[in-house]
């Protein structure tokens, strides 16, 4: 018996001494997932008015020929001719004009076959007014908050002077919404209105922290007229306008080491996103860098304009985008010219316009200086 218990000990000896050379583990890993988003967020518009009183850039009616607005007599003959009434029969002049020949002859005067010439219609003269230049201008955009589905909207009247109103009035509140439709409706009397519209990029939120990153970014934009368009040529010609566009983005802060971030969304406030002045230059502040001035005014086309076209570039320490604000602008530089000004047409006329953006990383490598190095 004793024998037999002994070698059973030495059986559970041997066995434990088996599993003694098992080891097994238990370890846990983290995926890190955020992609970018790229959105339309916030528009502005403006009416500039460089003029002073309330009759400037007068025209005839019909032919556009420049008119003195004072005129005064039946034959709108002017102060400046020295006839300030009505012409009456006399010696010196059997052929009295009438307001209703001029309306009717175009202003050609004279015997027929021939003979005199007159300014045309100098008793239809049009011309602008103080109030009329500056009101008749305002923007309606419907939009969703960012990752909701309801349809607020919203109607803004037009900037004075210099000083644009915008849909959302500060720079961190468009990183929150999304526009849906979006229409600028002017109707002043000049085409002296500027407008723009915001492209809203949040980047990942996947730490690059150790990685060097390129960056390409690009806006471009075509104009499409509809409507009137005299001799062919549409709202784009009418109004001369112009386009140009700026960019500025915030970079990424080193804030997670080796992909072990917190669970929790980084915060939309001021501190983070990329902000433009009221000069759209470069809201100054840590991390920020902008390209205002990569890109010139540029005429309106049909055909896709690139106004931005930055391939591959540094964003600066090498870092990567975090938030970025495309913003495209549009002035109609015809009522600015007091030489060559018309007036808006009354016949419905105007474009669409599209905008093209795209933000991507182009590039990533080693980093050969980011502060610190590898920690172990």
């Amino acid at each position: 018996m004793k024998r037999f218990v002994k070698g059973l000990a030495a059986t559970a000896v041997t066995f434990m001494a088996i599993q003694a050379n098992a080891v097994q583990v238990t370890y846990t890993f983290r995926v890190n997932s955020s992609g970018p988003s790229i959105y339309p967020c916030n528009a502005g518009l403006l009416t500039e008015n460089p003029y002073q009183g309330d009759k400037a850039i007068c025209y005839t009616a019909d032919t556009h020929e420049v008119c003195d607005p004072d005129c005064v007599g039946v034959d709108c003959q002017g102060k400046d001719n020295g006839k300030p009434g009505p012409e009456l029969p006399g010696p010196g002049n059997p052929h009295p004009h009438s307001a209703a020949m001029e309306l009717f002859t175009g202003g050609h005067h004279g015997p027929p076959g021939g003979g005199g010439h007159q300014p045309p219609r100098k008793n239809v003269c049009e011309c602008t007014t103080e109030y009329g230049r500056k009101n008749g201008n305002y923007l309606h955009a419907t939009y969703t908050p960012w990752g909701e589905n309801n349809d607020p909207h919203k109607d803004v009247i037009s900037g004075q002077g210099n000083q644009f109103a915008k849909l959302f009035n500060d720079e961190v509140t468009p990183y929150k919404n999304v526009l849906q439709t979006l229409a600028f409706n002017l109707g002043s009397e000049l085409y002296t209105a500027k407008y723009f519209v915001d492209i809203c990029y949040r980047g990942s939120q996947i730490d690059y922290g150790t990685i060097n990153t390129g960056w390409n970014i690009l806006a471009e934009t075509a104009v499409t007229d509809f409507g009137f368009a005299p001799q062919g040529q549409g709202y784009s010609k009418l109004s001369d306008l112009e386009m140009k566009a700026y960019v500025i983005c915030t970079n990424q802060n080193k804030t997670c080491e080796h992909g072990n971030c917190n669970e929790y969304d980084t915060a939309i406030d001021g501190a983070q996103v990329a902000q433009f002045n009221n000069a759209f230059l470069d809201y100054l502040g840590q991390g920020k860098f902008h390209y205002s001035d990569k890109s010139n005014w540029q005429p309106a086309k049909g055909s896709f304009t690139q106004l931005i076209d930055n391939k591959n570039e540094d964003l600066g320490n090498h870092a990567a985008a975090k938030f970025c604000k495309v913003r495209y602008v549009y002035s109609e530089t015809n009522g600015l010219d007091k030489h060559k000004a018309k007036h808006r047409k009354w016949q419905k006329h105007g474009a669409n316009i599209c905008t093209h953006t795209k933000i991507e990383m182009a590039s990533m490598g080693e980093c050969s200086n980011c502060g610190g190095g590898h920690h172990h």
